[in-house]
């Protein structure tokens, strides 16, 4: 008991020193970057040297991110100029990323879909931005930011449209050239209308890293399992639930990212909670309450306090108010907030 206390004020800590914000940035993609910029006191950094071999697979993802989506080339454009640095200087943005935990879940309820999120990392991520995103082309969106440059990691965008994403085991070496989780969730958000269209992109977009995503709407709600060898997607079935945690779900996909411990436990945490939903006569507000007491569970765990599982933020959405309540720190000790919301 002692041992799980001493845990739980160690991620407490890191918790408070971390660097929550929460903000509006719009216009261009250049003024989108440039005011990014002017939320930290230096450009993310880690240290990081790239061999010629990585700088060269750098530099190929970036030509692939200038003709995919080339306002996010401008972002780091105003990004970069904002910190007097040279482009070139944040090509480590490119390389493959680490993998970690998540939690998400989709539920068609009587009231109308909603969804929830746990972002599970390692500690020393230590930027947490959430942003109320409002580009000049592209649709609004609320998401948080983790540092790197143009990356969101989940949200809910002025179509009603959630995206979030889960890791799925460890990346392929070599890796094929193709976009960043962070920047898929960003192409998502402010480029697709519909649950389908983001299904759809997703079989289609060049990915470097396997992970999963979820994309819902009120009307329909996917996980698209991702894997440069292979893509495929699971719908919401009979029973109004739809689980994605840190392993492939779908027969084709399995072998890629088997089951793990921790992972069923939260995959089946989410199946048995959010089954009590579909069902349930609740007003929307009792639905959310329910939906967030379930992410701040600790017998999964669903809400984490171990470095690599820990909880830094959740969410949970409405999608046909489209409307969408944060937790800025784990679930089980801070509330949600409805911090952002569209004009209707």
């Amino acid at each position: 008991m002692l041992e799980g206390v001493k845990r739980l004020d160690r991620n407490l800590l890191e918790e408070q020193r971390a660097d929550y914000r929460v903000y509006v940035v719009e216009g261009s993609h250049y003024e989108i970057g440039r005011q990014t910029a002017l939320q930290s006191e230096s450009a993310l950094s880690t240290g990081i040297v790239l061999t010629p071999e990585q700088r060269a697979y750098a530099e190929a993802c970036r030509t692939l991110l200038s003709k995919v989506f080339p306002e996010l080339i401008d972002e780091f454009s105003g990004y970069a100029e904002t910190h007097g640095m040279r482009e070139d200087d944040l090509l480590w943005h490119y390389t493959l990323g680490v993998t970690g935990g998540c939690s998400s879940v989709a539920v068609a309820t009587k009231k109308g879909m909603i969804t929830g999120r746990n972002y599970d990392f390692f500690y020393w991520e230590n930027r947490r931005h959430l942003i109320f995103t409002r580009p000049d082309l592209g649709f609004a969106h609320i998401g948080m930011h983790d540092g790197l440059i143009g990356g969101r990691f989940d949200g809910l965008n002025e179509k009603g449209l959630f995206v979030s994403f889960n890791g799925a085991g460890e990346h392929p070496n070599p890796a094929r050239v193709g976009l960043g989780f962070h920047l898929v969730v960003r192409y998502l958000l402010e480029k697709c209308e519909t649950a389908i269209q983001a299904k759809d992109a997703l079989m289609e977009i060049p990915l470097k890293e396997p992970k999963s995503y979820m994309v819902a709407d009120n009307d329909h709600a996917f996980v698209v399992e991702a894997h440069p060898e292979r893509r495929r997607y699971r719908e919401m079935s009979d029973t109004g639930v739809l689980v994605m945690t840190n392993h492939y779900v779908h027969p084709d996909m399995s072998e890629l990212a088997e089951a793990w411990p921790n992972s069923l436990r939260r995959y089946d945490k989410l199946q048995r909670s959010a089954g009590l939903l579909t069902a349930s006569d609740s007003d929307t507000a009792d639905l959310w309450r329910n939906l967030q007491s379930t992410l701040a569970d600790h017998e999964a765990p669903l809400c984490g306090h171990d470095d690599g599982l820990a909880t830094f933020w959740s969410c949970t959405a409405e999608l046909r108010q489209k409307r969408i309540m944060y937790c800025l720190g784990a679930p089980c000790r801070n509330a949600f907030t409805e911090y952002f919301r569209f004009s209707m």
